[in-house]
């Protein structure tokens, strides 16, 4: 069955046949990737908690197959921002599948305990939406441990972290004493060869999975997207042309209704912390800012003021949040962006980030995964002269 058949309606029991079917299909592995897409149009119309259902059962028929290069980045997006307890425990199963322990993704599994430590609870992997106690039953900490003791000596760097989770006071509850030590045990083994595990799959930094440079000739601002008509935090009106062409510009998109701390809040946080970089080294008024909500219709000028306030975001001529106040499907389309809805509410959202060029094309983005403040501001200073970051 192409790819292209999932797009229509399909009941979540036909959906968990169809991902098994292409899990047990050596030639169809690498559609699972792209059923991950927030985008894709089976999530259309849907509630969050079906979506978390769906997505795991795709991460759990990874973790039987083995992670794809192309899969790995959402895998380490659930690790790296999920709150839900299903997907954590799924995305951390999954990563021990595909590849040999790496050093890099180290830090996504404790980013990853941090987050979910507060909300763990048992989850079942045995049939598609499971969620009761079972034989067979598990939690998002108890798999993020089996995937410390799976990393073992590429994990030295945290050492001190993981023995923090055994603490008495602020460490993990008693019950996963036993999954600590085995975890640190598997750390401190010296004979598993860190260095060789870390080196023969040639693997990316993790870190840097998630930014990708567009190329120089890429296709220009559409007239659509240029004559877009966008609303600011003051009710101030301009067009996407007015605003983002003639420098570079920084623009994220958020919206203030997300429930998920690790992505709108930060995201909105961490821009405040861009601007501030560009304000010291003198470049807020060489380099713009921009921050789209993905909720027009909601997101109205006195909502994305004060969540740009109570975030510390600078708001002047240069740095604006917007509302696309017509024209959203041609900003959607300009920056490919990850997002779905059932009807006018966002479902699921990547993070996402793009560094524009004085054009208003695209010329670095950084998605799903939790982007550096300097890194960022680094690819933003080159395109004052035209150069690689």
């Amino acid at each position: 069955m192409p790819d292209a058949t999932v797009a229509g309606a399909v009941s979540e029991p036909q959906f968990a046949a169809l991902v098994d079917a292409i899990a047990a299909d050596p030639a169809r592995r690498g559609q699972l990737a792209g059923l991950l897409r927030e985008d894709h149009a089976i999530y259309a119309e849907r509630g969050t908690a079906a979506i978390a259902r769906m997505r795991g059962w795709i991460l759990l028929a990874m973790a039987r197959g083995g992670v794809s290069d192309a899969a790995l980045v959402f895998v380490l997006e659930e690790l790296d921002s999920g709150t839900d307890p299903y997907l954590v425990a799924a995305a951390a199963r999954a990563l021990r599948s595909g590849r040999l322990p790496h050093a890099s993704l180290t830090p996504f599994v404790m980013s990853a305990l941090a987050n979910i430590r507060y909300r763990d609870e048992a989850v079942s992997f045995e049939r598609y939406g499971e969620y009761a106690v079972s034989a067979t039953g598990t939690s998002p900490v108890r798999e993020l441990l089996a995937t410390l003791a799976w990393l073992g000596p590429q994990a030295r760097g945290l050492l001190a972290e993981v023995e923090a989770l055994r603490a008495p006071v602020g460490g993990l509850p008693r019950k996963f004493r036993i999954d600590v030590e085995r975890a640190l045990a598997a750390i401190r083994d010296g004979d598993r060869g860190a260095d060789a595990a870390g080196d023969c799959c040639g693997m990316r930094p993790a870190g840097s999975i998630g930014m990708h440079a567009r190329a120089a000739e890429a296709t220009p601002p559409s007239r659509a997207i240029e004559a877009m008509v966008l609303e600011d935090q003051d009710g101030t009106k301009t067009t996407f042309k007015a605003f983002f062409c003639g420098q570079p510009s920084i623009v994220v998109f958020f919206y203030t209704r997300c429930d998920n701390p690790m992505k709108c809040s930060l995201t909105i946080a961490k821009l405040a912390r861009v601007q501030a970089m560009l304000e010291a080294r003198g470049l807020a008024d060489c380099i713009r800012t921009a921050a789209f909500t993905y909720d027009p219709a909601f997101d109205l000028p006195d909502r994305l003021r004060i969540y740009g306030q109570d975030r510390g975001v600078r708001t002047d001529a240069g740095h604006r949040l917007f509302r696309a106040a017509e024209g959203n499907d041609a900003l959607r389309e300009h920056f490919g962006l990850g997002v779905g809805f059932v009807g006018s509410l966002v479902n699921r959202h990547r993070i996402e980030l793009y560094v524009l060029d004085a054009v208003g094309r695209v010329a670095v983005s950084f998605e799903r995964l939790r982007w550096d403040e300097q890194e960022v501001v680094a690819h933003a200073s080159a395109m004052l002269d035209g150069s690689p970051a």
